[in-house]
């Protein structure tokens, strides 16, 4: 009988809607049920092309012992993690915190009122390998509850307390507090010595596309950085996680070398990789401008709705096994195709498990043949489309789609663009409201801030009559998410769905830092005040994390460019004719007894008493002194930096 996913839109949510699970969606149903059953809830995060989501699935959940055993003792919650980012990220934070990675399948034990104590990712269904398997952990935690409640609940307050303070924790303190050129060397030079010089990308494998240092690399003057992100997309291109029979890219690399694929493809990986093959190509190797319009072929193929919207995923799985559709036995290879992509005999496929071949074959070319063999790729296209596909999810998602829609202007392919962007914008006028998705026309979800930073930035690609719509869209998104004290912009609407804090996203993930996109929107709404408070806020983030903020270089970049160099300072200090003058950035104030002056030896407390805020003055000071102080907000304290000043006359 089917559960009450039945009724849900989401193609994930619906592969589960037949499972012997009484699930629930996320929602006010569940937690109520949870309440009245004193009981805790089992919450399952996926999506629809997860590989190790679908394994999950077969064994656990839909086998009759582990269906009973968490409909017994649990309220069981499915989340599409691209239905609810801020579900996924929240949650995903306190499964690294409790277990030191993460992953999907999402897997995590909370109280009735959302608090987590325990957490992992995929689980096998009985012991495996010695360790638990997913039917002991359930049956273990079920008599936890039933005998040691309160340190689960004490567990769970202690977690949530964390994520409330990684939510609201403070950008590191800025060693350079001038927005200029040298900001980016810094970059540059780690990213540098990440870099595999033989293989491209940066670090060993797994080898994710690095899409926010493909950007900001390509996007800048200095030809060391363009020719790491050069080297890196030729790679790729030559490499199995290519699909050189159908265009666009897989997910990701199990290896350095870009030859086994984990074989899902995701708009958001072939939409940014389009606007970065897009700006390679204008370094003059065709073979970049090829793979961009391989992308292009496949998204209008296979992955455009009927009102000219973007899917958002195929399956890595068919026919029961991941890369079934796209692998090849050497006997369905002419001679010329399985000598220039490197197939074998015995295949050059191997099991990920295992490391066993497979008999199977991934084209994998690593020297550039100029599409030498098209017409042979066009043939094998035919024969692969009479094989059983690949499951397609069907939900366009608003923020995916307005980066395909951004880089389809980069290539020349406004039609594709326009068409999309009117269908967006009618959805939303017909709604009153910009959703986080649409299937099959209907509108679901509010938008997040990275909906609405990545559709108003893709407007302003667009350019001429869809200016007045992006600068539109673009104020929606300041007061759905700005914060006026601090500045940068929360993932969500403050409301009653806000999990222990509103977070403000600064690192690249799969996608690029909301809040990078958003402050380049500033930046393209003229609201540099604005753009500028928000990088003073975060910008610690660049220096402290190079490569995992790439995107918010990026835009540190566009600000410069567009008002020069900027004081990035969260409080400035003068000495003059022995008087002490200072101004605090909003939203901070000093605190730890105020400023400690540090003159040769001696050592004294300049002011005490309420924490200083705003500008202030004070008097009776020698002509030369540092400065010591520590800046807070309400929630927490950046450590203690000092100033050196000369007395000026």
């Amino acid at each position: 009988m089917p559960n009450r996913l039945v009724h849900e839109s989401s193609p994930y949510l619906l592969q589960h809607a037949n499972n012997p699970v009484n699930w629930f969606p996320w929602g006010d149903e569940a937690f109520a049920e949870a309440q009245a059953r004193g009981c805790p809830i089992f919450l399952s995060v996926g999506y629809s092309s997860c590989h190790w989501c679908h394994v999950m699935e077969h064994e656990s959940f839909e086998h009759p012992e582990v269906a009973e055993a968490l409909n017994s003792h649990f309220v069981s919650i499915k989340v599409d993690r691209e239905e609810r980012p801020d579900v996924d990220d929240t949650y995903m934070s306190f499964v690294q915190m409790y277990g030191g990675r993460g992953g999907w399948p999402m897997s995590v034990f909370m109280t009735p009122d959302r608090k987590p104590f325990f957490g992992g990712t995929y689980w096998p269904r009985i012991d495996r390998g010695g360790y638990p398997g997913f039917l002991r952990i359930c049956r273990s935690i079920a008599q936890a509850w039933s005998t040691e409640r309160e340190g689960l609940i004490q567990s769970a307050e202690q977690y949530s307390d964390a994520l409330r303070q990684l939510g609201t924790k403070l950008s590191p303190p800025l060693e350079n507090r001038t927005l200029d050129e040298d900001w980016f060397k810094r970059t540059n030079e780690y990213i540098s010595e990440i870099f595999d010089h033989e293989q491209g990308g940066f670090g060993g494998a797994p080898k994710f596309p690095p899409h926010g240092a493909l950007e900001f690399l390509l996007r800048q003057s200095e030809p060391t950085g363009r020719t790491m992100a050069l080297e890196t997309l030729y790679k790729m291109a030559l490499g199995g996680i290519h699909d050189h029979v159908g265009g666009g890219f897989h997910r990701y690399s199990t290896d350095e070398r870009w030859h086994l694929p984990h074989f899902e493809k995701m708009l958001y990986d072939n939409a940014l990789l389009l606007g970065a093959y897009s700006l390679a190509s204008e370094h003059d190797d065709d073979i970049y401008f090829r793979a961009a319009d391989g992308i292009v072929s496949w998204l209008e193929r296979e992955m455009t709705s009927p009102e000219g919207l973007f899917y958002s995923a195929l399956d890595a799985d068919s026919e029961g096994e991941e890369g079934r559709y796209y692998v090849w036995a050497y006997k369905e290879l002419s001679p010329e195709v399985a000598k220039a992509f490197r197939a074998t005999p015995t295949g050059n496929y191997m099991d990920e498990a295992s490391g066993r071949t497979t008999g199977q074959n991934v084209l994998d070319p690593r020297e550039d043949d100029r599409d030498a063999h098209r017409d042979e790729l066009n043939r094998m296209l035919a024969i692969r489309e009479k094989r059983p596909k690949p499951a397609l999810d069907s939900k366009a998602i608003v923020a995916w789609n307005g980066i395909a829609i951004a880089s389809l202007v980069l290539f020349g392919r406004r039609d594709l663009a326009e068409r999309a962007a009117t269908a967006i914008l009618a959805v939303e006028t017909t709604s009153g409201r910009l959703p986080r998705q649409i299937t099959s026309g209907k509108p679901k979800g509010c938008g997040f801030l990275e909906d609405y930073a990545w559709f108003a930035f893709a407007l302003f690609e667009l350019g001429g009559v869809w200016l007045a719509e992006a600068q539109r869209l673009g104020d929606i998104m300041v007061e759905k998410f700005f914060d006026e004290e601090l500045g940068g912009f929360f993932a969500v609407e403050n409301g009653p769905e806000v999990l222990f804090s509103r977070s403000k996203p600064v690192f690249d993930q799969p996608i690029p830092s909301a809040n990078a996109i958003a402050i380049r929107v500033l930046i393209r709404m003229g609201e540099l005040g604005k753009a500028t408070l928000s990088l003073r806020n975060l910008a610690g983030w660049i220096y402290q994390v190079p490569h995992g903020t790439e995107s918010l270089a990026l835009a540190a970049m566009e600000l410069l460019e567009a008002a020069g160099d900027i004081d990035l300072s969260l409080a400035k200090f003068s000495l003059t004719k022995g008087t002490l003058t200072g101004t605090i950035a909003r939203g901070y104030h000093l605190g730890g007894g105020g400023l400690r002056l540090l003159n040769g030896e001696a050592e004294q407390w300049v002011y005490g008493g309420p924490p200083l805020v705003g500008s202030f003055a004070i008097d009776g000071l020698p002509t030369a002194a540092s400065v010591g102080f520590r800046l807070c907000t309400e929630w927490e304290c950046l450590p203690e930096q000092q100033v050196e000043l000369t007395n000026r006359h």
